[in-house]
Parts: structure tokens; sequence; C-alpha cells
């Protein structure tokens, strides 16, 4: 039971208490008076009568005795009224047999009140002829006595019901801080900081709110502590301070993460910029100047060549590199002879148009299963022939003959899959330290006319280039739909695309499709990219708390790899994060991603957010990170993705 209703029970207890003595010292104090009263009137009417009688001057007048005793008895309430010679025999008697109706039959039983006599002496001059008894009768007492007491409990009930319901408002009043201060309780809990501005003005209760406050305030202060501490270990370990892009170490990171052909990635384009003369340009116009300029190449490099799920880092002093998933040499060239062009204008901007600086602008394309080292190879060619070419020129480096379909080819391929139904549906679980599943992520596949399993990174370019995601987004949910339809013992994750985000159409059928289903999707989760939650915010967030609201499973997917504070976390609350798999590659080796990941699970932990270790691929790895705080695992340790089935623990 709750404070405010055991005060209110008390107050109202007590108040009963007062209200009932009050009622009964009442109606006792009532009942004297009319007892007093009925005394009072018997003797009156007693001596009254008396004398009248005795005035008769003859004293065997019995008929003028019995008019006057009547006289008084019928305008009186009298049970009798009785005369008797001095001999004790009974001259006149009247009796009232009335009952009393009006007054309830417990009330009369459990109040008791007596009638009284009173006697008078009946004379003829001085001589007693008889002797007066007159006895009041009860039941006008009764009467009034229940006329008071109804009245009376009646105020009484009128007003216990009152001063209850400002006892109720009044409490309210005085115990709201209370609630405020459980609301604010609640809100550490769930490790969100709110602070009451509005100080209560009692003063036990200000002085206890101000405490919570100080307490708040030094949690989110340790909050935010912990959320910069992550960001500049990440920005010491992975980016550079110049052009604030990837620095080589997070780029080799990542490029091995997109080249690995088991985390189903697709091919791109990968274009290496290279300044020359850069010595010279320092030495003549400072160091601060030359950064400058390196600075402005970068915010142009970015501007012109961004892409979806783009990478931009600083190789080094004069090499700046972008990753290009999911694009052709067509569309990067005239990007690239833009910036090229646009060299000299630079230059003027900066007031160093006199250097003798120029850049060289070299792309290749890439595909998974290349060896970085092959790859990084293939664009220092390709650079040193862009430099050949002269000042500000752009090379492409064409390492093998591009076998892909043409658009059309792959349109009539995606109908026919799209209508034979090809498209399966994968799992790759991820596990704790006891080997139980904690979630089966989902991954699509495509059964190839010649019968062969293909991954994603086979026909996802294509998908993207014709703008057919949606469909495969829509297929993935219809399938996993069903499948939650049948016991299932493991929650469910899957993916989603910005382009499934953009579609106001698509959203309003998920919404519709889950709502529909919702006895089924309580172990359903959806993901998304930590970049797509960052970039498209206004897209993403109210989808985020929609599916909230229909108790749907949130997680963030590649977290970690994007340069930004992480102290959105404690507004978002997604119940899972995946770590980017390009920790994964350095987790056993590098001390600074250990500090990094270790300052992430923190975070994490500390908002009770599970952390999901990616592209596990053997023991020491695993041991690496659930040294740091990691409690789940995903990857070819633990096995290839199968169909999507039912499984026991591994």
């Amino acid at each position: 039971m709750s404070l405010n209703k055991q005060m209110v029970l008390f107050i109202a207890s007590l108040l009963m208490i007062l209200l009932i003595g009050t009622f009964g010292l009442n109606l006792s104090n009532t009942k004297n008076f009319l007892q007093e009263q009925l005394r009072s009137h018997a003797q009156d009417t007693a001596t009254s009568l008396g004398l009248s009688l005795s005035s008769i001057k003859d004293p065997n007048d019995l008929s003028s005795m019995e008019t006057m005793i009547n006289a008084v008895f019928d305008r009186g309430y009298y049970r009798s009224i009785t005369l008797k010679n001095t001999e004790g025999k009974l001259l006149y008697q009247r009796e009232n047999t009335q009952e009393m109706d009006e007054v309830p039959d417990f009330f009369i039983h459990s109040i008791e009140l007596s009638a009284p006599k009173a006697e008078a002496l009946v004379q003829s001059g001085w001589i007693p002829i008889g002797t007066l008894t007159v006895i009041s009768h009860t039941g006008y007492a009764y009467i009034e006595l229940w006329k008071s007491a109804l009245t009376i409990l009646t105020w009484f009930t009128i007003s216990a019901f009152l001063a209850i319901i400002i006892i109720i408002y009044a409490l309210k009043i005085m115990l709201s801080p209370l609630k405020k201060m459980e609301e604010q309780a609640q809100a550490i809990v769930k490790k969100e900081y709110l602070i009451q501005k509005t100080l209560p003005k009692t003063t036990e209760f200000r002085e206890v709110v101000s405490a919570m406050n100080a307490m708040v305030s030094k949690l989110k202060m340790i909050f935010e502590r912990d959320a910069n501490t992550a960001e500049k270990l990440q920005k010491m370990a992975f980016q550079d301070s110049v052009t604030k892009l990837h620095n080589r170490r997070h780029f080799e990171m990542l490029l091995d993460s997109l080249l690995d052909p088991t985390e189903d990635s697709i091919p791109g384009t990968i274009c290496l910029l290279r300044i020359h003369n850069l010595k010279a340009l320092n030495e003549q116009f400072g160091y601060i100047t030359g950064d400058s300029f390196i600075k402005s190449l970068a915010d142009v490099m970015q501007s012109s060549l961004y892409h979806r799920n783009s990478i931009f880092a600083r190789l080094n002093g004069t090499e700046l590199v972008a990753v290009l998933p999911n694009t052709d040499s067509k569309q990067i060239k005239p990007q690239a002879t833009i910036i090229a062009e646009n060299i000299p204008t630079s230059l003027k901007q900066l007031s160093i148009e006199t250097s003798q600086t120029c850049v060289s602008i070299a792309y290749i394309c890439y595909e998974p299963g290349q060896t970085r080292s092959t790859l990084l190879a293939n664009l220092d060619f390709a650079i040193s022939q862009a430099n050949q070419l002269g000042r500000n020129q752009v090379f492409f480096y064409k390492t093998e003959k591009n076998n892909q379909a043409s658009h059309l080819a792959w349109d009539k391929k995606l109908d026919q899959a799209f209508f034979e139904e090809r498209f399966l549906l994968f799992q790759q679980n991820s596990y704790d330290d006891n080997h139980d599943v904690h979630d089966q992520e989902v991954l699509i596949r495509l059964t190839d006319f010649d019968g062969i399993v293909r991954s994603a990174g086979y026909f996802m370019p294509a998908i993207e280039q014709l703008n057919r995601i949606e469909e495969i987004d829509k297929l993935v949910i219809q399938k996993v739909l069903q499948f939650l339809q049948q016991p299932s013992n493991h929650p469910i994750s899957v993916n989603l695309s910005k382009s499934a985000l953009e579609n106001p159409l698509f959203k309003k059928w998920l919404i519709k499709a889950l709502t529909t289903s919702k006895s089924h999707i309580t172990s359903l989760s959806l993901e998304l990219t930590e970049r797509l939650i960052l970039e498209e915010k206004g897209i993403a967030w109210p989808l985020i708390e929609e599916l909230k609201q229909l108790d749907v499973g949130f997680g963030i997917d590649h977290f970690g790899s994007a340069l930004t504070n992480i102290s959105y976390l404690q507004k978002l609350r997604p119940n899972y994060i995946k770590l980017d798999p390009s920790f994964s590659k350095t987790i056993t080796t590098d001390e600074q991603t250990k500090n990094y990941v270790a300052s992430l699970c923190e975070l994490a932990n500390g908002l009770d957010i599970n952390v999901v270790a990616m592209a596990i691929e053997n023991q020491e790895q695993q041991k690496s990170f659930a040294h740091l705080g990691v409690k789940y695992f995903q990857g070819y340790y633990y096995g290839a993705p199968s169909a999507l089935a039912h499984q026991e623990k591994l």
C-alpha cells in the first residue's frame, strides 16, 4: 500500500474516531437533557394539576376532577395520570398505549430512557382527599432523540466525506514531491538522468530532492565523462587529427572487413589521392597552411565522392583514400575529375597558388576475397600512372575484365528468382560463454540457376543499383513473420536497409505487418547500422520509437566504427549492439583497439545494453573480447551460416 493511501487511511481513521466520539457524546447529552425534561415535565404537571384539583369546592365532585385530568392529559404527552383517594382506592386513571412507530426498535433497545413519575397531594382545604400520580411518556423523548441522532449523523457523514476528500487532495499535493522522487529513482535505475527543477516547499522534501538532484548530476557527469573518454580513445586510436578522417590503422581494419568474403561484403571502388611537393609547400608557407590545404582536400573529397557506406581516411602525410562500396568506375570518374580540376582553386583560396603542389588521383575496383596488400599495391601502381600523366591528373586502373551482367540481365534474373521463390533465409547465431544462443541473425541467400546457393555479396550490388532493396527487405520480413508463427526458442534479428526506411509506404507496411503479428513478434529484433542511425536520425529514430511501442527488440549493427560520441546510446536505449567486425582483426594485438572496446563495453553494460562481438574466427579473439566485457559472440568460430531452423544449445 502506498504512503499516500496509508496516510489517508490513518487520518480518516482518526477522523472517524473523533466523529464517533463526538456523535456519542452529543447523543448522550441530548438523552440526559430529554430525561431531565421528562422528569421536570412530570413534576410540573403533577404539581399544577394537584393544585387545580384541590381548588374544587366539592371533594366528591369526581366528574369535575375527571374533566380537569382529561384536559391536561390531552394537551400533554403522558404515559398515565392516576388519581387515588387517601386509602389508595383508584378514583380515576388515563393511560396512553400508543406505540412509537417513528422510532426503530433497535434504537429504543440500544438507548434506555426511564419514564419519570411525579406525585402531588390533592386537598380540600387542609384536609387530604387523595394522591395524583403523573408518569411521562418516553415516546416523545425517543422521537426527539432519534431525529437529533439522524441530523447529527447526516451532518457528520457529510463532514467526514468532505474532510476525507480534502485530506486526499491535500496529501496528494503535499506528497507530490514523493511521486517525482519515485520517477527520478526509476529513471536512475534505467540510467536516465532526470533533474527536478522545481524544489518542493516542504523543508524535508526540499532537502531530499536537492540531494537526489546532486546525485543525478553526479551520475550524469560520470556517464558523460565515460562517453567522452570513449570518444577520446576512439580519436586517439582511429582518427587523423588534421582531416578528422579515419587514420591508416582504422582504414586497414575496415578494409580487411570489407575484403572478408565471409562477411557478405559487396564489391566496390577505392580511390587514392596523393599530394606532391607537400614538403616544399610546408617549408614555403608553414605547416599550418599545409594542414589547411590537406583539410580542404579532405572536405572536397568527402563532398564529391560521398556514397552510402563510404569510408574516407588519411593513409599518411600525403595520401587520402576513399572506399566506396557498391560503386563502379563510371560513377567515380566524373567526381574524381572535378576534384583534380579544382586543385588550383583550392590553392588560390589559401593564397598559395605560387606553390608547385599538385595531386594525382587513381581509382581501382575491388572485390571481397582480395588481400589488402595486393589491393594497395595495385593502388600504388595506379597512382604512379596518374603522376606520369602530369599535374592533377586522374587514372583508372582496370585490373581485370568486368564480367558483371548488365542491369537488364540482372533485372530479368531477379524477377525470375522472386517468381520462383529462390531466395532463402539463413541464420548465423550469436552465443554467450556457455554456448547458449543469444539471437539468430537472419541472412538472405539466393539459389542460382545452377543450384549453387549464393551469398548476398553476389546479388546485392544489382539489387541496390536497380533500386529493389525494398523488395528484399519486405520478402525477409514476411518470411521471418511466417517463421515466428512456429514455436521458437531463440530471438530472431533482421537488418533493415536505408532504402526501406526512406520509403514511407514501406514503413507503413512494416508497422501494419508487425501489428497484425503482434502475438508472434516478442522474439523479433530489427537492426539498423550505426551509420544509418546517426546520418538519418530524422527517419530512423521515430521508427525505433514505434518498434519499442510494439515491443519489438532493437539492435545497432556495425557499432563503434563511426567517429562520433556514443552518448546517444543513453537516449536511444537499444537492446543490444553488435561491434563492427573490423575490431576482430586487431583485438588480440592492438592495445588502443582493446582500450576503446573496453570503454564501449563499460558504457554499454552500464546502460544494460548487451554487447555482441562479430566476426569471431578463433578462440583467441573470443577470449580477448570476453576479457574486455563482451558477453556474446558471433562468427565462423561457432560455425558457418546455415538454413534458418530451430537449433538447440550448441
